[in-house]
């Protein structure tokens, strides 16, 4: 049977080889590398180089697919805005019921007709017909479905 202090000789052996392969290993300094022992790499810079870059915006809006002829940011469809100019009445409750009727009667497409007192946000798809207009005190909007 091997000794206490063979034990310890090998132990103290083993120790210093892992050490020297290893530096950061036991909690000891110094660089060097050999098993993967080093700690982790700091983060990229927060300054933005060489990561991913912000895209650029136009500063109007751009549509593509349908378009309308004027550069109408409400409308894409100059056919529609005629609809909705000759059918908007003074109240938007009734503009809205002779907005659905004008466009059934037409058979177009299938529309949601939304009038309101107050302007919107709303978002589309790009290849979506639809259009928006403002008369007398209310807006109205056209969107095909």
């Amino acid at each position: 049977m091997p000794s206490s202090i063979t034990f310890l000789t090998i132990f103290l052996a083993i120790f210093v080889c892992y050490s020297e392969a290893c530096p950061g290993l036991f909690g000891m300094g110094g660089g060097g590398g050999g098993c993967g022992c080093m700690p982790p790499a700091p983060p990229p810079p927060m300054c933005g180089c060489g990561g991913r870059k912000k895209r650029s915006l136009p500063e109007k809006p751009t549509f593509y697919g349908i378009a309308g002829k004027d550069q109408d940011v409400l409308c894409n469809t100059p056919e529609l805005k005629e609809i909705i100019r000759q059918n908007m009445k003074p109240d938007q409750v009734d503009s809205s019921k002779a907005l659905q009727n004008a466009l059934e009667a037409k058979k177009l497409q299938r529309y949601i007709v939304v009038c309101s007192e107050h302007p919107f946000v709303y978002t589309t798809r790009i290849d979506t017909a639809y259009c928006g207009e403002k008369k007398f005190n209310h807006y109205c909007h056209v969107f095909a479905i």
